[in-house]
């Protein structure tokens, strides 16, 4: 059904002149939405003025094509739609869907809108520092959608982790359970809500957590390293940011540096390359790294040294050997192993 633009012009035309300028100013059926402070300063009118003229257009409107063919199909198709999805659904999400069932991908926000708004249901919720902007039938959803977005924040603040998608159908299959929704319904009441988000790698948890919604640089280069699983070179780490598109700016090497040497999280291997000290890597200059390594395993022959701090630093074997033979820190046993001074 591709004739809601046909539906909707026929609409507006029983309108006079003004009140059709202002409909399609307040709906953006032409484009941009408006304001009523915006509309009225357009034509020199107060807000008020401008909301009455909006009020006898809608009522004219409601009153010619309460009964028509194309305004019944239309809105019983959105209906249906949002009763199917849980009768609580984000308008973005909604839209999309919406296209499919009306096979109108042209379709755009503002037209349904005008069209829920012509038949006075369902409601609408106006997007705000909590939720997107979403179409509900009632309270009764409300309350509904709002008591299970509380028990999976809750579960995920408690799990201090995120999941995968595949792990979030599993969590959400139980809570599915408990509270007696459908699968899809679930889904839609954590799409409302902006407690929760995925990141570039599709991992999901709460919007504030710096692994699902890194803002600094040293958020995105920890995210990148945990997600690479071993240490990257700074330029490296750099360019994955920028080819994921993590974040609006393009991130600059220099500054991704800067934040890795002040971070305690980041341990540096080898020259530029750094890794994790959640990957059991230990700061240290070769020197630091071979003590610890002998105090830790005892004496060690000069292979077992080598193969010990490769495994934690990319340095080369002349390299270890040179910081192997100073006498002020390590001592060479008469069997050919090395011990501390």
């Amino acid at each position: 059904m591709n004739n809601i633009n046909k539906a909707i012009e026929k609409f507006v035309a029983v309108l006079s002149d003004r009140q059709r300028n202002v409909i399609e100013k307040r709906f953006g059926l032409n484009g941009k939405a408006f304001t009523l402070a915006a509309i009225g300063n357009q034509y020199g009118l107060t807000r008020e003025r401008v909301r009455q003229i909006e009020s006898s257009a809608l009522d004219l409107i409601r009153k010619q094509f309460g009964d028509d063919k194309d305004f019944k199909q239309i809105f019983k198709v959105c209906f249906d739609l949002l009763e199917k999805n849980g009768e609580v659904m984000r308008e973005k999400d909604f839209l999309e869907k919406a296209k499919d069932v009306l096979k109108n991908n042209s379709l755009r926000a503002e037209q349904i809108k005008f069209i829920f708004e012509i038949a006075k249901k369902p409601y609408y919720h106006i997007d705000d520092k909590n939720f997107y902007s979403f179409w509900y039938f009632g309270e009764k959803q409300i309350e509904s959608a709002y008591g299970f977005i509380k028990k999976v924040e809750k579960f995920f603040a408690e799990e201090k982790k995120s999941v995968s998608h595949k792990e979030l159908d599993k969590h959400l299959a139980k809570f599915v359970k408990t509270c007696g929704l459908g699968g899809n319904i679930a889904l839609n009441y954590i799409a409302i809500s902006k407690k929760f988000s995925t990141n570039t790698y599709g991992d999901f948890g709460l919007s504030k957590w710096d692994e699902i919604n890194p803002k600094t640089a040293r958020a995105k280069a920890f995210l990148i390293l945990k997600k690479h699983g071993k240490p990257l070179h700074f330029k490296e780490i750099n360019k994955k940011i920028n080819d994921l598109k993590i974040g609006k700016r393009l991130a600059l090497f220099q500054t991704i540096h800067n934040e890795l040497i002040k971070d305690p999280r980041f341990v540096l291997v080898g020259r530029g390359t750094y890794g994790l000290a959640d990957f059991g890597l230990k700061p240290g200059f070769a020197k630091e790294v071979i003590a610890r390594i002998l105090k830790e395993k005892g004496p060690l022959k000069k292979e077992q040294v080598i193969d010990l701090v490769k495994q934690e630093r990319f340095l080369k074997e002349n390299t270890i050997l040179i910081n192997l033979q100073s006498k002020k820190h390590f001592k060479r046993l008469s069997d050919g192993r090395y011990h501390l001074a």
